[in-house]
């Protein structure tokens, strides 16, 4: 959730991706908890990113993980404020797994992929770099809600069966 139209300040852009988000999910979670655990079978899904590991950063795995070239402006320096706000939710994720657990609570944060979403420079720009059809996150979605990922609960998890490094 970084600002492709450049209509907000930096600080702006961090601050909206940390509230959508990282504390905007929390307290969402917090308010329907309640309901949650009403369920014969709870489970709580958090959306992921694959730019949130810290480890596949490290080892610049993705493309946005390359060195830039020398040089002052670097582009797209809000990218960090959506890779940062999504790490972030992963140790939410992970406190939400720690404060559920003994109440059955299974909880998994899910990184579908690439998808061409509205996201950064829209729909459009990502397919044009590689992203697929968000229709391609449903079925992963199903199978954890299925089962089919239990032996991952409290894990970034990925679609192609693996788990995401922190």
């Amino acid at each position: 959730m970084f600002d492709a139209e450049g209509g907000l300040s930096l600080r702006q852009a961090w601050a909206k991706s940390w509230d959508v988000n990282t504390a905007g999910t929390h307290i969402m979670t917090l308010t329907f908890v309640p309901l949650l655990l009403k369920s014969s079978d709870p489970r709580l899904l958090f959306m992921a990113s694959g730019t949130s590991s810290l480890e596949n950063a490290e080892k610049q795995i993705l493309p946005i993980d390359q060195f830039p070239p020398k040089g002052w402006p670097k582009a797209a320096p809000n990218m960090a404020a959506y890779r940062s706000s999504k790490a972030g939710m992963n140790m939410m994720m992970r406190d939400w797994a720690r404060l559920l657990h003994n109440d059955g609570v299974k909880v998994w944060a899910l990184s579908p992929g690439y998808l061409a979403s509205g996201l950064g420079k829209g729909s459009e720009h990502n397919k044009s770099q590689g992203a697929q059809d968000p229709v391609v996150a449903g079925p992963f979605v199903r199978e954890v809600l299925e089962g089919k990922r239990d032996g991952h609960v409290g894990k970034v998890i990925l679609r192609d069966g693996k788990i995401q490094p922190w």
